[in-house]
């Protein structure tokens, strides 16, 4: 029996993630947060600015919700960046590091989500777009490795 490992052939979190439904999936749950977060943004921003100028300084948990929008941003441009094979071992880890930071920034989101007191059907489909968002990032960190793999097994 042999050891060997084969790089040719995709897993299965990289063939669910790239099969047509899930990719109109996430492009639905893609265009129903990026408003959210650039309103966010914005709004986050504003708190922030008032703040320095009101207090001179910047409260934590402001700053805190200020960077859960700018992660969220962040994980966009790793999705979108890993949609093309890495050039270069910078190019490739920062790749995976802006996927982590949007899984990270999602999940977060989710904790906070399961916590609050609201309607369960808002709730539900919030973490239910979410969580596609994580799958796409850990069925584009598993290509990414996979492809790595290959090209240094040659």
């Amino acid at each position: 029996m042999s050891t060997m490992m084969r790089y040719d052939r995709a897993g299965i979190l990289e063939r669910l993630t790239s099969n047509t439904l899930f990719t109109v999936l996430l492009g639905i749950a893609a265009t129903v947060l990026v408003p959210v977060i650039l309103y966010s943004f914005t709004q986050f921003t504003q708190c922030v600015l008032l703040g320095i100028m009101l207090i001179g300084a910047v409260p934590w948990e402001i700053l805190g919700m200020l960077l859960l929008p700018i992660g969220g941003m962040v994980g966009y441009v790793g999705l979108f960046q890993a949609r093309r094979p890495a050039t270069s071992s910078a190019d490739y880890w920062a790749t995976l590091t802006c996927l982590g930071v949007g899984i990270a920034a999602a999940g977060t989101v989710i904790g906070e989500l399961l916590t609050i007191d609201i309607d369960y059907r808002v709730v539900a489909g919030f973490i239910v777009v979410l969580s596609l968002l994580i799958v796409a990032a850990l069925g584009r960190i598993v290509r990414l490795r996979r492809q790595r793999a290959a090209a240094q097994a040659i």
